[in-house]
């Protein structure tokens, strides 16, 4: 074992010996700096455009139009937001755990009530081995990996449902399922007389009114709470769920300041002059609506 680990060695040494040595790389000449310099040209950054805000017709109540469409500027980093589904998807499942009661519970055995006693001997008699009343096999018994009370709700960060928002608001607009007006409210408590107006304006279905005051007008909420389809609510009980579930979404002027206001990036400011642009002939108002 000796020798023969000794004659490997060797070999490999010799090996090693008559290897060639590993040539050096050559040095590189370094070349004679020129008289004329390179003078390196400043860099230059775009300018970003500016953002405009986007323009939708407003819709009114009354019905009258003197010949010209007024249009609402709207911002763009709150009813232009990239289509984001998952976003979507994660906001109205978060909603939907939240609505869940979580109160369903079931008796395991050991609280169902009964005496505790073995139903027959283990052996003998030929049947299945059973022990007391409760057993889960048994009509009556407890019940194996059942229900207990607990909470469903999950969390979501709130900038995702901020983000969630922009996303649904934007659809809307998208879809041309968004309306704005001056202010919702109505003239009568009346029943009949909403209902004539809305048919006229094809928002009789599927409408739901969100408004940026404090509470609903009282008459438009005693003309409306009778009408299946129509629904008012106000900005501070605004969910995504609601803007993804109603087929139409009209919002007033405060409500558009407070979305602006609490989903905004402050990268444009309208103020209470800019928001409604009067001066827009039919033409244009159609060229509004083309575009969104």
């Amino acid at each position: 074992m000796l020798s023969a680990l000794r004659k490997s060695v060797a070999g490999s040494s010799q090996a090693i010996c008559h290897r060639r040595m590993a040539t050096v790389a050559p040095t590189l000449v370094q070349s004679k700096p020129t008289t004329q310099s390179k003078v390196s040209k400043p860099t230059i950054r775009k300018v970003a455009d500016p953002i405009k805000p986007v323009y939708l017709t407003m819709s009114s109540f009354t019905g009258k139009s003197n010949g010209a469409k007024k249009a609402v500027a709207l911002d763009p980093t709150v009813f232009d937001h990239p289509i984001r589904r998952d976003i979507l998807h994660l906001c109205v499942v978060h909603h939907l755990d939240s609505l869940r009661q979580g109160t369903a519970s079931t008796k395991t055995r050991a609280e169902v009530a009964g005496s505790r006693r073995k139903i027959r001997p283990q052996k003998g008699s030929g049947r299945a081995r059973l022990g007391d009343r409760q057993s889960p096999m048994l009509r009556g018994g407890g019940v194996a990996f059942g229900p207990k009370p607990r909470d469903f709700s999950t969390k979501l960060n709130r900038k995702v449902i901020q983000m969630g928002m922009r996303v649904a608001l934007t659809m809307k607009l998208r879809e041309q399922r968004l309306g704005v007006l001056q202010r919702i409210n109505w003239w009568s408590h009346k029943t009949a007389t909403l209902n004539s107006r809305l048919d006229g304006l094809g928002w009789r279905t599927g409408t739901l009114f969100v408004t940026g005051e404090s509470e609903v007008p009282a008459r438009m909420s005693l003309a409306s709470r009778n009408l299946r389809g129509i629904e008012c609510r106000t900005v501070a009980d605004l969910v995504v769920y609601d803007i993804v579930k109603w087929r139409r979404v009209v919002l007033d002027i405060a409500a558009v300041n407070a979305l602006e206001r609490s989903l905004g990036k402050g990268w444009l400011e309208i103020s209470d002059s800019e928001r409604v642009v009067s001066d827009i002939t039919h033409s244009s108002a159609e060229e509004v609506e083309a575009s969104t």
